[in-house]
């Protein structure tokens, strides 16, 4: 009767489950990518800095070299290698109108391998992007395609995992394609936001007023002898009539509190009428910086929290959201008590909700916020290209569609020629330009600028008519550093069994490409940045007898640091 029981509960989840999906996907076409249980440390639309997480992170029990499988049959579209982002990554288009995607990889099969390193001697360079032909490298399903790795941005080792449209390439959540991973627990709702719509407040701040309701209050009781204090949630909140919104910070797990992963679908019931309704199933690459409008980008950028603005914000253009009438908004113009459930789903349809209850009073809670005056602002069209300039030594153009809403951009002069311009609390989708006028006794050294933050990152220039211009995508303040100084080279191992390795680091722009000679024949190695180690073994034995090692590494401002060393080999 139990095992009845259990088969019937594992059904009706199944069907929750399914029935929340906005459209039906292929459950049989993929396997999973790696051997064994797959135990899953990152989900689909995580929300990371800047960005949804566009797949699953897999473990790899923190080892690299882990076989990686192919999930079906297809062939080999694109083969990324970079020091950056996803390091050495792997594509294979399927028939089905998908492709999967492999990343932070370490290391390749022969015939793999054989493809890439063809080209890069070909071209000269390590860092490569490939597109095989179709009928070159055919896979099948199951076959081994590459090591697991910690390569490009990745924390620590582990497989990056993702399945795309094909024709779109837009990032598909893969738990939906019959994947499976251990995920028995329900989301976490800790904590409600309510916000007022102002408008002036938003045009003025970048943000909508808000709020974090006090969920519970606490009150002394006596336990025997003793006092001890309990929570008892709080049942109602009286507000000022006015037009608002909810937010919400939400956690899912999967088999521990340990668990970080994406909430994949978040609705909102006012009295039972259904006014937010997200389904985040896929996104466009175009759109991944939306994150930062879907988000209270201010709260995170303040208190690292990440929380869920459960309304369409201005801007907002993600296809999440299939019922919101509204757009999340509801309007709080009366003294009756108006029911509020928000309710958090993960793809396994394990649910979580919290039932706020609110009423309008003329003595309730405002939602307002500071609104600071200056004369030194200019009104910026979301709509519109927007320039400006800062006397004669300074300028910006906000390109079109880079804010989000309309907005007072406050900007002012520091001391020297440093520039605050914005408010970092409010995102930005795209890159914006600013621009610095060289002085004439600058003009000879134009090409060695960078543009710095006072946060210090660097950015590459361009140079026209003696300005010099680097595209941002934060508000802040900003100044030009001259970049003149060559990266370093240390050398780390020299021809131990045909094995080279060296350190390599740049003070400021950072590293852009490195030849290697071997008597003046180019000779591939490999680049780890987070470890600014270059290593490789050359492919034939070097002959005995001396030979000239060379390296030459060169950073963003084309500054080149040569190292030459005479080398016997037996």
């Amino acid at each position: 009767m139990l095992k009845k029981i259990f088969i019937a509960w594992l059904c009706l989840i199944e069907i929750s489950a399914q029935s929340q999906i906005s459209k039906q996907y292929p459950q049989n076409d993929f396997i999973n990518p790696i051997a064994g249980k797959m135990e899953i440390i990152g989900t689909f639309c995580e929300l990371r800095p800047n960005h949804f997480h566009g797949g699953l992170d897999i473990r790899t029990g923190g080892e690299i070299g882990k076989p990686i499988l192919a999930v079906a049959d297809g062939f080999v579209s694109r083969i990324n290698i970079s020091s950056i982002g996803y390091g050495k990554a792997l594509y294979i288009t399927h028939k089905n109108g998908y492709t999967s995607v492999y990343a932070h990889l370490s290391d390749f099969p022969p015939e793999i391998k054989w493809f890439i390193e063809k080209n890069q001697y070909r071209l000269q360079k390590w860092e490569v992007e490939l597109y095989p032909d179709a009928d070159l490298l055919q896979i099948k399903q199951g076959q081994m395609i590459a090591y697991s790795g910690n390569t490009g941005g990745s924390q620590g080792p582990h497989l990056h995992f993702e399945i795309r449209e094909t024709k779109t390439e837009a990032p598909v959540n893969p738990l939906l394609f019959g994947l499976k991973m251990n995920d028995f627990m329900s989301p976490t709702i800790a904590a409600v936001y309510l916000y007022s719509y102002d408008t002036l407040a938003k045009r003025s701040n970048g943000h909508f007023p808000s709020e974090g309701l006090q969920l519970y209050r606490t009150q002394m009781v006596r336990v025997k002898k003793k006092k001890k204090k309990i929570l008892i949630p709080i049942s109602e909140y009286k507000v000022a009539f006015g037009k608002y919104a909810l937010g919400a910070a939400i956690k899912d797990f999967a088999t521990s509190s340990g668990d970080n992963n994406g909430i994949n679908y978040l609705q909102v019931y006012q009295n039972g009428n259904l006014i937010y309704d997200c389904r985040i199933e896929q996104f466009l690459f175009s759109q991944m910086r939306m994150h930062n409008n879907y988000i209270d980008f201010k709260r995170q950028k303040e208190s690292g929290i990440k929380m869920h603005k459960l309304f369409i914000d201005e801007g907002n253009t993600l296809g999440f959201y299939k019922a919101s009438k509204t757009d999340g908004w509801f309007a709080i113009n009366d003294t009756i008590a108006h029911e509020f459930k928000i309710i958090a789903k993960d793809v396994y349809g394990n649910t979580s909700s919290k039932i706020i209850v609110i009423r309008g009073a003329v003595d309730g809670k405002k939602i307002a916020d500071f609104i600071p005056y200056t004369k030194n602002h200019v009104h910026c069209k979301a709509n519109i290209d927007n320039t400006f300039k800062i006397g004669d030594k300074f300028k910006l153009n906000i390109p079109k569609n880079t804010l989000y809403a309309d907005y007072k951009l406050q900007f002012y002069k520091n001391y020297g020629e440093n520039y605050t311009i914005g408010n970092d609390a409010v995102p930005l989708d795209k890159k914006m330009e600013i621009s610095f006028k060289l002085r004439e006794d600058q003009l000879p050294y134009a090409s060695k600028f960078v543009v710095c933050s006072v946060y210090g990152k660097a950015y590459g220039t361009k140079l026209k008519d003696g300005w010099v211009t680097a595209g941002v995508k934060e508000f802040g303040t900003y100044y030009l550093s001259l970049d003149s100084i060559k990266p370093s080279i240390t050398p780390v191992q020299l021809n131990k069994h045909g094995y080279f390795s060296f350190r390599i680091s740049d003070n400021l722009s950072g590293i852009a490409d490195f030849d290697f000679y071997i008597d003046d024949v180019w000779v591939l190695l490999d680049y780890e940045s987070k470890a600014n180690l270059l290593f490789g073994k050359v492919p034939q034995p070097i002959p005995p007898g001396k030979h000239i090692v060379r390296l030459v590494v060169y950073d963003e401002r084309n500054n080149a640091r040569t190292y030459i060393k005479e080398i016997n080999s037996l």
